[in-house]
């Protein structure tokens, strides 16, 4: 029988180095904006370097969150870690906010007073925003397979980050090509002052959402009433195995699922037989409700 060819397993990709190739494509591009904005007397563009300073650190953010948790280091506290990636979403959502405020400022006088743009910064304009939109749409998909993957609070957050990047290198590039080709007529000076307030609107939809997600994770709660139910149902499937129900406790923190059952088992049962219940029940529920913990303990009679 000949050997079957082995199958190359690939390794899946991490947040943080999802974060790392932000913070690296950040970095460069707000250089870049500078010196557009610098070249091409563009307020648009000066809006657009105050925010891709402000998602270079949000992003950063991420990624030091990101490092934090993968480390799974447990030495100072063994949990928390969900609250930690809502307080590092929040500072990406206050950032955010900051940003929207910088751009409507400059946007506001630019409506006032609109002026053309042009020069060598709008020409690099172009073929920046060209090139970084497309490195940022293929992070904004890969960071959107890895909240699929591990939901929570920081992978929403920048999955939010690098959808605002893609579309604010998109509507920048447009808004500079009007800029550039139809300079001649007047309705092309508010193109700049138009872009601006569309990345700025879309930038402080995206911090609200995220706030209002980080706080709700901050606030630990107990499951919705339809999957009690099918907590219930685990354990009616199962009602021959065990002889009460002490307690169940359900609790939603920092975006995962934790389930408790107190239940009281026949005396003379075997260890043996009360663990494969337990594991069972433990497999069912995880299945059905997607918890991140499952605990099934065994107490003593009332």
């Amino acid at each position: 029988m000949k050997n079957m060819p082995k199958q190359k397993i690939e390794k899946p990709t991490k947040k943080s180095f999802v974060a790392a190739v932000g913070v690296i494509t950040g970095g460069t591009a707000f250089a870049l904006t500078i010196f557009m904005a610098v070249t091409a007397n563009s307020l648009a563009l000066w809006a657009d370097s105050s925010a891709t300073l402000l998602d270079f650190l949000a992003v950063f953010i991420a990624w030091r969150g990101f490092k934090k948790v993968e480390s799974k280091n447990t030495e100072l506290f063994n949990y928390g870690y969900g609250k930690f990636e809502s307080f590092s979403s929040l500072g990406m959502a206050v950032l955010m906010v900051v940003s929207f405020l910088c751009i409507m400022t400059v946007a506001v006088i630019r409506f006032g007073d609109p002026v053309a743009v042009g020069g060598v910064g709008v020409i690099v304009g172009i073929a920046a925003h060209l090139i970084f939109g497309t490195i940022n749409c293929s992070l904004f998909l890969k960071s959107i397979q890895l909240e699929k993957n591990d939901k929570s609070s920081l992978s929403s957050a920048q999955r939010q980050i690098y959808m605002i990047k893609f579309s604010a290198n998109v509507i920048m590039f447009a808004s500079l090509i009007l800029s550039q080709f139809l300079h001649q007529y007047r309705w092309a000076m508010y193109a700049d002052p138009i872009a601006a307030t569309v990345i700025a609107l879309m930038i402080l939809a995206s911090a609200t959402k995220i706030f209002r997600h980080s706080t709700r994770d901050l606030l630990d709660y107990a499951l919705e009433e339809q999957y009690q139910l099918l907590i219930l149902r685990s354990l009616a499937n199962h009602f021959d195995h065990y002889e009460n129900i002490q307690d169940i406790r359900t609790r939603v923190s920092g975006g995962k699922i934790y389930v408790e059952i107190f239940l009281e088992f026949d005396g003379s049962l075997l260890h043996s037989d009360v663990m494969e219940t337990v594991k069972s029940l433990q497999t069912e529920i995880t299945e059905l409700l997607k918890c991140d913990e499952v605990l099934i303990i065994p107490v003593a009679g009332k």
